[in-house]
Protein backbone atom coordinates (compact mmCIF):
# COMPACT_ATOMS: atom_id res chain seq x y z
CA UNK A 1 0.00 0.00 0.00
CA UNK A 2 3.14 2.36 1.08
CA UNK A 3 4.64 1.33 -2.05
CA UNK A 4 1.58 2.24 -4.63
CA UNK A 5 1.41 5.81 -2.89
CA UNK A 6 4.68 6.45 -3.11
CA UNK A 7 4.92 5.54 -6.86
CA UNK A 8 1.40 6.99 -7.71
CA UNK A 9 1.99 10.19 -9.95
CA UNK A 10 -0.74 12.29 -11.85
CA UNK A 11 -0.77 12.92 -15.44
CA UNK A 12 1.16 16.34 -14.75
CA UNK A 13 3.48 15.10 -12.60
CA UNK A 14 5.09 12.09 -15.16
CA UNK A 15 8.08 14.31 -16.02
CA UNK A 16 8.93 14.77 -12.17
CA UNK A 17 11.99 13.44 -10.78
CA UNK A 18 11.92 12.99 -6.82
CA UNK A 19 12.90 16.18 -5.83
CA UNK A 20 12.02 15.99 -2.09
CA UNK A 21 13.29 19.91 -0.97
CA UNK A 22 11.27 20.93 -3.94
CA UNK A 23 8.19 19.16 -2.83
CA UNK A 24 8.47 20.48 0.99
CA UNK A 25 9.39 23.75 -0.37
CA UNK A 26 6.21 23.90 -2.37
CA UNK A 27 3.71 22.71 0.55
CA UNK A 28 5.33 25.15 2.82
CA UNK A 29 4.30 27.88 0.32
CA UNK A 30 1.28 26.51 -0.20
CA UNK A 31 0.36 26.25 3.73
CA UNK A 32 2.09 29.77 4.30
CA UNK A 33 -0.14 31.29 1.90
CA UNK A 34 -3.50 29.29 2.54
CA UNK A 35 -3.39 30.59 5.86
CA UNK A 36 -1.59 33.57 6.58
CA UNK A 37 -2.27 37.37 4.54
CA UNK A 38 0.03 38.35 1.80
CA UNK A 39 1.88 40.83 4.01
CA UNK A 40 2.14 38.27 6.71
CA UNK A 41 3.47 35.65 4.06
CA UNK A 42 6.41 38.14 2.42
CA UNK A 43 7.19 38.69 5.96
CA UNK A 44 7.77 35.36 6.54
CA UNK A 45 9.60 34.40 3.33
CA UNK A 46 11.96 37.60 3.78
CA UNK A 47 12.65 36.04 7.37
CA UNK A 48 13.79 32.87 5.43
CA UNK A 49 15.89 34.76 2.93
CA UNK A 50 17.52 36.30 5.84
CA UNK A 51 17.98 33.28 7.79
CA UNK A 52 20.06 32.34 4.28
CA UNK A 53 21.73 35.22 3.57
CA UNK A 54 23.35 34.44 7.18
CA UNK A 55 24.70 31.25 6.31
CA UNK A 56 27.74 33.52 4.54
CA UNK A 57 29.89 36.12 6.09
CA UNK A 58 29.94 39.19 3.60
CA UNK A 59 31.17 41.94 6.25
CA UNK A 60 34.83 41.42 5.76
CA UNK A 61 34.25 41.85 1.57
CA UNK A 62 34.69 45.43 -0.02
CA UNK A 63 34.77 44.80 -3.33
CA UNK A 64 31.65 44.27 -5.68
CA UNK A 65 33.51 41.29 -7.74
CA UNK A 66 34.42 39.36 -4.19
CA UNK A 67 31.01 39.71 -2.81
CA UNK A 68 29.12 38.23 -5.56
CA UNK A 69 31.75 35.76 -5.95
CA UNK A 70 30.85 34.35 -2.28
CA UNK A 71 26.92 34.97 -3.18
CA UNK A 72 27.23 32.62 -6.07
CA UNK A 73 28.56 29.98 -4.60
CA UNK A 74 25.52 29.78 -2.48
CA UNK A 75 22.94 30.24 -4.90
CA UNK A 76 24.94 27.69 -7.31
CA UNK A 77 25.11 25.27 -4.08
CA UNK A 78 20.78 25.75 -4.13
CA UNK A 79 20.65 25.80 -7.90
CA UNK A 80 18.98 29.15 -7.89
CA UNK A 81 21.58 30.80 -10.19
CA UNK A 82 23.33 33.69 -9.99
CA UNK A 83 23.39 37.17 -9.86
CA UNK A 84 25.16 40.19 -11.15
CA UNK A 85 25.80 43.77 -9.46
CA UNK A 86 25.70 47.22 -11.35
CA UNK A 87 25.85 50.39 -9.33
CA UNK A 88 24.02 53.91 -10.01
CA UNK A 89 23.99 56.99 -8.70
CA UNK A 90 21.88 56.43 -6.06
CA UNK A 91 21.09 52.44 -6.03
CA UNK A 92 22.75 48.88 -6.36
CA UNK A 93 21.03 47.27 -9.04
CA UNK A 94 20.98 43.00 -9.21
CA UNK A 95 19.97 41.03 -12.15
CA UNK A 96 19.77 37.48 -10.64
CA UNK A 97 19.40 34.57 -13.09
CA UNK A 98 18.72 31.25 -13.45
CA UNK A 99 16.64 30.97 -10.77
CA UNK A 100 13.92 28.26 -11.03
CA UNK A 101 10.48 29.40 -12.37
CA UNK A 102 8.69 26.80 -10.86
CA UNK A 103 9.07 23.93 -8.26
CA UNK A 104 8.43 20.34 -8.41
CA UNK A 105 4.95 19.69 -6.58
CA UNK A 106 4.20 23.64 -6.69
CA UNK A 107 0.37 22.63 -7.76
CA UNK A 108 -0.62 26.24 -6.06
CA UNK A 109 1.95 27.93 -7.99
CA UNK A 110 3.62 30.38 -4.90
CA UNK A 111 6.66 29.70 -6.07
CA UNK A 112 6.39 32.75 -7.46
CA UNK A 113 5.14 34.40 -4.68
CA UNK A 114 7.90 32.80 -2.25
CA UNK A 115 11.11 33.68 -4.40
CA UNK A 116 10.95 37.73 -4.53
CA UNK A 117 10.90 37.93 -0.94
CA UNK A 118 13.31 35.10 -0.04
CA UNK A 119 15.77 37.13 -2.17
CA UNK A 120 14.46 40.39 -1.18
CA UNK A 121 15.49 39.51 2.27
CA UNK A 122 18.70 37.66 1.61
CA UNK A 123 19.85 40.45 -0.54
CA UNK A 124 19.13 43.22 1.99
CA UNK A 125 20.27 41.06 4.48
CA UNK A 126 23.85 41.51 3.19
CA UNK A 127 23.67 44.94 1.94
CA UNK A 128 22.99 45.52 5.42
CA UNK A 129 25.66 43.62 6.83
CA UNK A 130 28.21 45.99 4.52
CA UNK A 131 26.57 48.70 6.38
CA UNK A 132 23.35 49.91 4.80
CA UNK A 133 21.79 52.10 6.70
CA UNK A 134 17.89 51.93 7.69
CA UNK A 135 17.04 54.68 5.07
CA UNK A 136 18.07 51.97 2.19
CA UNK A 137 15.64 49.72 1.08
CA UNK A 138 15.62 46.29 -0.98
CA UNK A 139 12.91 45.92 -3.48
CA UNK A 140 12.19 43.34 -6.07
CA UNK A 141 11.13 45.26 -9.64
CA UNK A 142 10.43 42.53 -11.68
CA UNK A 143 10.93 38.71 -12.56
CA UNK A 144 10.27 38.49 -16.38
CA UNK A 145 12.32 36.39 -19.37
CA UNK A 146 14.23 34.50 -16.34
CA UNK A 147 15.70 37.62 -14.53
CA UNK A 148 15.16 39.01 -11.30
CA UNK A 149 15.86 42.53 -11.61
CA UNK A 150 16.65 43.93 -7.48
CA UNK A 151 17.32 47.20 -6.50
CA UNK A 152 18.71 48.41 -3.15
CA UNK A 153 19.10 51.95 -2.44
CA UNK A 154 17.36 54.81 -0.89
Amino acid sequence: MIREAVEYQPAETDQWTMDGLSLLTAMIGSEVFGTATRGQADAFFGAVGRRIASLLQVADISDGDALMARINRLWRTLGWGEAQLRMTDDAIMIQHGGLPETLQGDVDGRWADMAPPLLRGAYDAWFRALGGGADLHTSVLQWRDGIMEIRHGG
